[in-house]
């Protein structure tokens, strides 16, 4: 599928050529940096790590389900919770014969999702445009942003529900432009297997319901119709899908229904499921159990200081002191919180500190000077958003790809990161980059699409890519080189 627009700038550089090869130089440069992450980053470091890989583990030893138990405890629950990840991971563990640690095996197979989340982008780009030119940026900027690198080669969940989520939009869009109920089937199975995966995977669904109602208004009547076709000219692979749709959305409705009825909310607490000191052997919920207990007067300052040395991760031990004296302070001096509107902007470069850096157990934030210049090129895409706005061209696939991203980000900045910081009256809690890459793709799309078509002559275009292409790959493994201490690196690389 081709897009529609950009075949007036397709003379110029890149040739076709020249596009096949830059984008295998860049794929091969992405493969080398996410190998040398996964190789070389102390497990201790990316986010939640330690806590996936050991889920994992438990997964491994299991058909389906695994239950709660002694051995599990560290690791947080494994009921109740989105689970497609780790019985994924889990049965590819049963795969590791090669003599190599889980971990780094893990990391291995987390790659091609990431490479895969790259294609989808891609093709997501190409309903939109055929400019090589645009397709050529939209490449460089999805394989050198910093955290989406970083986490790529680590152990998490997060690399899937990105996957998944482009793969939803891509779908999604492509039905609109094709009319092909095939391409719709697969965008809601994509969907359902994403809230599977992360909890936050139910916001990004459901707003892309939204747009598919609002996209074909009464048009959805027809639907019947068109499903009765293609269930006609597809034969089984449509009952194979409609299969895996049915699956999906019983297993959802199993998950958070099943919590809803009896927790009332869609994912409980660990100390909801399990008893309080079984909750107090995972890290996460031993902080936020202490820090919580602090808050409602249940234990005094003195008591929850020493409830901290149950929080068995120096890290973790570290914010949940600091976030009880904190609250002691407030407490004392008082605390004004920041409202919804002045809450935007240091959010805003809070989420751009760490989507071009790194937020994990260590931090690598990207602000001052250095973030400018990618501070500029997103101003610029704006510039070229409203110039192709008001000219009235391309406001179809655009317009729906802007409220996608835009409301995903007013549910991630108010729903949930407002709400922690309102809780926790802390700034930086919650609040990190990855969060908003389920809809990378989308945003990035946008950003490649609007920067290059900017300006009509190929020269301004040429040098205003060059230089995003300059600032995009420096932000990336030079900024990290630059910046990384010794604490970042394994002692005993590769961990086989």
């Amino acid at each position: 599928m081709k897009g529609t627009q950009g075949s007036n700038f397709n003379k110029g550089f890149p040739s076709p050529r020249q596009l096949k090869w830059s984008l295998a130089s860049l794929g091969i440069y992405f493969g080398l940096r996410l190998l040398s992450f996964a190789f070389l980053i102390s497990p201790y470091i990316p986010p939640d790590e330690v806590s996936h890989l050991g889920r994992a583990k438990i997964f491994s030893k299991v058909l389906l389900l695994p239950e709660n138990a002694a051995e599990t405890f560290q690791h947080g629950l494994v009921t109740n919770i989105p689970w497609l990840y780790y019985w994924i991971m889990g049965k590819l563990l049963l795969l590791n014969v090669f003599g190599m640690s889980d971990l780094l095996f893990l990391r291995l197979l987390n790659i091609p999702f990431a490479f895969a989340t790259v294609y989808f982008s891609w093709r997501l780009l190409c309903l939109l445009t055929d400019d090589r030119l645009t397709q050529l940026l939209l490449v460089v900027v999805m394989t050198n942003t910093l955290m989406f690198s970083f986490i790529s080669a680590s152990v998490s969940y997060d690399n899937l529900v990105n996957l998944l989520a482009v793969m939803a939009i891509y779908y999604l869009f492509a039905f609109f432009k094709e009319r092909s109920v095939g391409f719709l089937a697969i965008s809601f199975l994509c969907q359902l297997a994403g809230c599977l995966t992360k909890l936050s995977f139910l916001p990004l669904a459901l707003i892309l319901v939204v747009l598919w109602v609002l996209r074909e208004g009464r048009g959805v009547r027809s639907l019947p119709v068109a499903v009765k076709r293609y269930y006609r000219e597809t034969g089984w692979r449509a009952y194979l899908l409609s299969f895996a749709i049915l699956a999906g959305l019983l297993l959802n409705i199993q998950l958070y229904g099943g919590n809803y009825l009896q927790y009332g909310k869609l994912r409980p607490a660990m100390s909801e499921v399990l008893s309080l000191d079984i909750a107090l052997e995972n890290r996460i919920s031993a902080r936020d159990t202490i820090v919580e207990s602090f808050q409602d007067g249940s234990l005094n300052y003195q008591q929850a200081m020493r409830m901290t040395r149950f929080v068995n991760h120096e890290g973790d031990r570290a914010d949940t002191v600091y976030l009880i004296q904190r609250l002691a302070d407030h407490r004392v001096n008082g605390y004004e919180a920041l409202g919804p509107v002045a809450y935007i902007v240091p959010w805003g470069e809070r989420i751009a500190a760490t989507v071009f850096g790194i937020k994990g157990h260590l931090s690598m934030v990207n602000e001052g000077l250095t973030i400018v210049p990618v501070a500029v090129l997103m101003l610029l895409a704006l510039l070229g958003f409203v110039v192709h706005w008001r000219r009235g061209t391309q406001v179809g696939i655009t317009a729906y790809l802007a409220l996608l991203c835009g409301a995903y980000a007013i549910f991630l900045m108010y729903v949930y990161n407002y709400q922690v910081y309102l809780s926790f009256e802390n700034f930086s809690m919650g609040l990190q980059g990855r969060y908003i890459f389920p809809v990378i793709g989308a945003f990035y799309v946008l950003f490649s699409y609007y920067l290059t078509h900017l300006f009509q002559r190929e020269s301004l275009r040429l040098g205003l890519v060059g230089t995003a292409i300059f600032v995009f790959i420096a932000s990336d493994f030079p900024f990290f080189l630059y910046h990384a201490t010794r604490n970042w690196f394994a002692i005993t690389p590769p961990f086989f």
